[in-house]
C-alpha cells in the first residue's frame, strides 16, 4: 500500500497529521492560537472528506472535527480520532478552548472565501471578544506543497484525462457542434469517475470541466480567470462550449480537466479538422519549444514574476510575440497557475508576483498565441517541482493533431 493511503483509498491519519504539523507551524509563526476552517476544500484537505462542517486546527495538538449528526460517515471516512457534532454557535468558543485546553485570544479563519454575512454570524454569534485574523494565506501556503499522496492522486488524474483526450479525433467531425463533442467526453470521463466539479477559490469563478473551443469562439472573452474564454450556452454560463457547429478546416482547442481523490490536472491540446495550415502549425510547434525552454528555466526558488517574464522574453525570442497571451491590449497576467485540490492554488504564475516556488509545488503552465485567423493556439501541462526542474504530468502527446473528414 503506498504511503499515506488508507485501505478505503482516503488518506490516512498520518498524512493528514503532516499537513496538520505543516500549518501550525506556519499558525505558530503569527502567533495564532489556532485556525478553524470552514471551506469545503480545506476541509478535505485536512479532513480527507467532505463531510466534515468544520476542523478546528490548534496551535498545538490534533484537529478538532466538526459535522452534522449523526457521524457514521464522517466516522469512516475521516481516521482522526478527535470528532464530534458541530455545537450550536454560543457554544463553540467553549468547545474549541475545551479541546485545545487554553483558552483562546486569537483564531484564524479563511478571509478570503467567507462570505461577509457568514462571517459577521460567526463572529458575533460564536467568537465574540476573539482577535480575528486571516488564516488564508497560511493554508494556501500548506497546500501548495504536495505530498506523495497528493502526487500519486494527480499522476492518476493526468491518466485519466489522457484517455479522454484519446477519444477526441474520433468524436471531432465538422458538422457537430462543440457542446455534442464535450458531452461526449464528459459521459467517458464520468464514466471513469470524473468528480464532475472543478473546485476554484476566486470569487465568481466556476469551471465546470474545461473549454473546448473551435475557430473564433477561442477569441471570444469571458468573465473568467483564463486565457481563453468562449461563448458557453447563455446567460446562465458564459464561458466554454456553446451551440455553434464546427466546420472543416477549423481549429478546435480542449483546455480540460482530469480529476482522482478530488485532485485536479489541467491540459490543453490541439486538432485541425483536416490539413493544417503550416502558419498554424509553425505556431504549434513555437509553443512546444517555447513550454520546453520555460520548464528548463524553472527552478525551486525563482518567483513567479520572474517565469511571467521569462515567458515573452522566450516568445520574443522564438518570434512569437505576435498575439502572445492575448490581442491588442488584452494580455493576460498570467502564464500559468498553481493547482492541486483547486484549480488556482499557488503559486501564481502572474506579473510582478515575488512569491517563490518551493520542491514539490504543482503548477500548470498554458502559453498561448491569439490568431484572429483561426483562433487560440495554446498548448497547457501540469508539472511536479522537483529539486532539478519541472516534471509534466500529462501522458497525451502535445502536437497539433489533424483530424481527418
Amino acid at each position: 500500500m503506498a504511503a499515506g493511503v488508507s485501505a478505503q483509498g482516503w488518506p490516512s491519519k498520518s498524512e493528514l497529521n503532516r499537513r496538520t504539523r505543516r500549518l501550525q507551524r506556519l499558525l505558530a509563526s503569527d502567533g495564532l492560537d489556532g485556525a478553524l476552517m470552514l471551506q469545503n476544500v480545506d476541509l478535505i484537505y485536512l479532513a480527507g472528506t467532505t463531510q466534515a462542517e468544520a476542523v478546528f486546527v490548534p496551535r498545538q495538538g490534533a484537529p478538532l472535527v466538526l459535522a452534522r449528526p449523526p457521524l457514521d460517515r464522517l466516522n469512516a471516512e475521516c481516521p482522526l480520532p478527535d470528532q464530534d457534532v458541530m455545537p450550536p454557535w454560543p457554544q463553540l468558543r467553549a468547545r474549541l478552548e475545551q479541546h485545545t485546553g487554553r483558552n483562546i485570544g486569537r483564531l484564524g479563519l479563511e478571509l478570503d472565501v467567507l462570505p461577509v454575512a457568514f462571517y459577521r454570524k460567526l463572529t458575533e454569534k460564536a467568537l465574540a471578544g476573539l482577535d480575528i485574523a486571516d488564516a488564508s494565506p497560511f493554508i494556501r501556503q500548506t497546500r501548495a506543497v504536495k505530498s506523495k499522496f497528493e502526487l500519486a492522486r494527480m499522476n492518476r488524474a493526468a491518466r485519466e484525462i489522457d484517455h479522454v483526450f484519446r477519444a477526441i479525433p474520433r468524436l471531432l467531425k465538422p458538422g457537430r457542434t462543440e457542446l455534442q463533442v464535450e458531452a461526449g467526453l464528459m459521459a467517458r470521463a464520468r464514466a471513469r469517475g470524473h468528480q464532475g466539479l472543478i473546485r476554484t477559490r476566486g470569487f465568481n469563478q466556476e469551471i465546470y470541466f474545461g473549454h473546448l473551443l473551435s475557430g473564433p469562439n477561442g477569441l471570444v472573452p469571458a468573465k473568467v480567470n483564463s486565457p481563453t474564454g468562449g461563448q458557453g450556452v447563455g446567460p446562465g454560463l458564459g464561458q466554454g462550449a456553446g451551440p455553434r457547429v464546427i466546420g472543416p478546416g477549423e481549429l478546435v482547442s480542449a483546455d480540460l480537466c482530469g480529476t482522482s481523490g478530488g485532485y485536479i490536472v489541467d491540459q490543453t491540446r490541439l486538432y485541425f479538422t483536416g490539413r493544417a495550415p503550416d502558419r498554424l502549425r509553425r505556431a504549434s510547434d513555437g509553443l512546444n519549444e517555447l513550454m520546453d525552454r520555460l520548464a528548463d528555466f524553472i527552478r525551486p526558488g525563482i518567483t513567479g514574476g520572474q517565469i511571467y517574464e521569462q515567458a515573452f522574453k522566450t516568445a520574443s525570442a522564438l518570434g512569437l510575440e505576435q498575439g502572445f497571451m492575448g490581442l491588442g491590449r488584452d494580455i493576460c497576467p498570467f502564464v500559468g497557475h498553481g493547482i492541486g485540490l483547486e484549480l488556482d492554488e499557488w503559486p501564481i504564475l502572474a506579473r510582478g508576483v515575488g512569491q517563490v516556488l518551493e520542491k514539490d509545488m504543482t503548477f500548470a503552465l498554458e502559453p498561448r498565441i491569439f490568431m484572429p485567423e483561426f483562433g487560440v493556439v495554446g498548448i497547457e501541462d501540469t508539472f511536479h517541482l522537483t529539486e532539478d526542474g519541472p516534471v509534466p504530468l500529462n501522458l497525451t502527446p502535445r502536437g497539433l493533431c489533424e483530424v481527418e473528414k
